[in-house]
């Protein structure tokens, strides 16, 4: 009774599903989180794009079907193999967000990035095939081709999201976000993995294991419910799970304006104390001075002798005053960048260590903003510290090109490498954090035995607003960033562990 009431109310309950994941994706794609740094703000489009592309699958299949006709007659239209390359689609943008979140923590998963294409142009290839060489009438066809969707992409894609969001919630969200949304997000995770479970291991009756053990009419027949509705409600708490975990982006947007907020102040503190010292300090030590002088052009000789040192201290007070006055109102100048790599290799003592390569393919004069150019020595530090104290290397080269608005810049070493099991340190997570500030990309290739080369891409004018304000905040992973961290970036080395 229960079966066949949810089957007469079938068209009904299906737009209510479409519905359900429409939600799902209208919500993160107006949820634009651009300007977040977190890892899953960038990768929230392949999930909004699944859940429209859900929602038209459902929809599609309640406008093809005729008035009066039971939804389960609705095989053998041609139209449906429209809607099945919907679903399709659907699954791959799912397995897209999965691979687009965990592709950056190493080369043990950047491979998974293509993976999804793959399956999904192996099924179309496979469908298209079995169309072709098969004499199955259209709507067995039908059957066969959505298992198989189901089964290679919908199962696979699901699992691969569920875990994913997983590992970058307690990996990387923990830190920063409330009790509550790591919650939030756990449930969304156990969500994404029934939806995997029930719209990848369950499908229409084929011939083939699991299916012919585990099928759409096995499991109607077991709970009395139609399985679609099972699905919504995982969609659901899908749904509810991430609308509510889009509350970590306004924490973190919290936490950065409040640092603006706090570097403002600072400035402002920085500006009256200037003019503290320069209308008062500086004025009374120059008084002092001059009544110094004063008197020792009235003293006997002895006398304005034994001044002189007096004269000399206040001289120097004034001078540095002056000085710490200029530190306080500097303004951002340019500087140097092929003279600052230099100096660096120089202080580190390279020659005297290793055989030094450098390849400036850069206009000799080229300037940056201090607070750019000090990011960029710094990731160049970190990666130099690591060759000296930890490579074993014979040969360092260092390049730096400018093209297409770009700079690169590369620390390439032949010493013992690193293997793909390696952590990410201190040392790592400092320089994702500059080239995150930079607006830059940060990529680190090794292999044992084989060397390292880290590479630094940064946009030629493309530092950060915050970067100018506020210090430097290392001891977090911002995978994310990354790291700014790029997507397809490797695991750290092991030594970078400052």
């Amino acid at each position: 009774m229960i079966r066949d009431l949810f089957l007469n109310q079938e068209p009904a309950l299906r737009f209510f599903a479409g519905l359900v994941y429409y939600t799902l994706g209208l919500s993160l794609l107006l949820q634009s989180r651009g300007h977040s740094r977190l890892r899953l703000a960038r990768s929230l489009p392949w999930l909004a794009s699944f859940g429209i592309l859900h929602a038209a699958y459902e929809w599609s299949g309640v406008l093809l079907v005729p008035p009066g006709m039971a939804f389960v007659e609705k095989a053998g239209n041609p139209l449906m193999i429209g809607r099945i390359m919907l679903l399709a689609l659907a699954f791959l943008c799912l397995f897209e967000f999965g691979a687009d979140i965990v592709a950056p923590l190493g080369p043990r998963w950047r491979w998974l990035r293509p993976v999804g294409l793959i399956l999904f142009l192996t099924w179309g290839i496979g469908a298209f095939a079995l169309g072709v060489l098969s004499a199955f009438p259209l709507s067995e066809w039908e059957r066969w081709v959505e298992a198989s969707a189901r089964y290679l992409l919908g199962f696979p894609g699901g699992l691969l999201a569920a875990y994913a969001l997983r590992r970058h919630t307690f990996h990387l969200l923990i830190p920063v976000a409330r009790p509550h949304i790591i919650g939030m997000l756990r449930a969304t995770g156990l969500a994404i993995a029934a939806y995997s479970l029930l719209a990848g291991l369950i499908g229409p009756a084929v011939p083939i294991f699991p299916f012919h053990l585990m099928n759409e009419e096995v499991v109607q027949n077991l709970t009395g419910l139609p399985l679609f509705l099972l699905r919504s409600l995982a969609g659901i708490v899908l749904v509810a799970g991430m609308l509510r975990a889009l509350e970590i982006f306004e924490i973190e947007l919290s936490s950065r304006l409040s640092s603006l907020e706090e570097a403002q102040i600072l400035a402002s503190e920085r500006e009256r104390m200037s003019r503290e010292l320069h209308d008062r300090t500086l004025q009374m030590i120059y008084g002092a001075g001059l009544l110094v002088r004063n008197i020792q052009a009235q003293a006997e000789s002895a006398t304005a002798s034994a001044l002189d040192p007096v004269v000399r201290l206040l001289d120097q007070a004034v001078q540095s005053l002056r000085e710490i006055l200029q530190e306080l109102q500097a303004r951002p100048a340019m500087a140097n960048l092929i003279d600052g790599l230099e100096r660096m290799i120089r202080e580190y003592g390279l020659p005297a260590l290793m055989d030094v390569e450098t390849d400036w393919q850069i206009p000799p004069d080229t300037q940056l903003p201090p607070a750019q150019l000090r990011h960029i020595l710094a990731v160049v530090s970190e990666a130099l510290s690591n060759v000296v104290r930890h490579a074993r290397a014979q040969r360092v080269r260092l390049t730096a090109t400018l093209q297409d608005g770009q700079l690169r810049i590369e620390i390439a070493d032949d010493g013992r490498g690193f293997g793909p099991e390696a952590q990410p340190g201190f040392g790592l997570r400092n320089m994702e954090e500059r080239a995150y500030l930079l607006n830059g990309r940060l990529e680190i290739q090794s292999r044992p035995g084989l060397g390292t080369t880290v590479i630094l891409e940064v946009p030629w004018s493309g530092i950060r607003r915050e970067a100018l304000y506020r210090p430097l905040v290392t001891g977090q992973s911002q995978p994310e960033e990354g790291h700014r961290r790029a997507p397809g970036h490797p695991e750290a080395d092991p030594r970078i562990t400052q």
